[in-house]
């Protein structure tokens, strides 16, 4: 009898059949991505099993402003960046990345590759920071829109106030 939906079998990947993809913004990236979630008709929660060459990084560094996500390290050895400092991370390491600004991306370290599981909550809007790039990216019904911090207006809550008033 056939799984249902339900039941995902990451150890039955054939991750040779699976196309290397990278981050738009890093160089650095690449990495190897099979959605879990989707095929087990979640959509709230993105899930996916991820596996990253030895050398190679994941995402762009970045922090979230909506949306929490999390990984969990399966096989390999790596390297968390954590507002640019490093932690080393390998299998049954679990990082956390609440709403808290910090900026974070993950290095394979080899000499095998870094095998990960993230997660995170998927959010009609998310806001991510890349600062090493400078920009702002805005993810909103399945577009996504870059904006130059160094372009940005910025304004305190004051700022803004005084700007609604009235005069009159």
């Amino acid at each position: 009898m056939a799984d249902p939906r339900h039941i995902q079998r990451s150890g039955q990947i054939d991750w040779s059949r699976v196309r290397p993809r990278r981050h738009p913004f890093n160089p650095a990236s690449e990495m190897r991505m099979v959605p879990l979630g989707d095929p087990a008709g979640m959509s709230q929660l993105g899930v996916h099993m991820i596996r990253i060459p030895p050398g190679k990084e994941s995402f762009i560094p970045h922090a979230h402003s909506v949306s929490e996500e999390f990984v969990f390290i399966v096989e390999g050895v790596g390297e968390m960046m954590l507002d640019d400092v490093g932690h080393p991370v390998g299998p049954g390491d679990f990082v956390g990345f609440p709403l808290d600004g910090v900026v974070h991306s993950l290095k394979s370290k080899g000499p095998g590759d870094l095998v990960y599981l993230t997660a995170g909550r998927r959010d009609p809007i998310e806001i991510a920071d890349m600062p090493s790039i400078g920009r702002t990216t805005i993810f909103r019904n399945g577009k996504m829109e870059l904006f130059d911090v160094e372009a940005a207006e910025r304004l305190t809550g004051e700022e803004w106030m005084a700007r609604t008033t009235i005069e009159g």
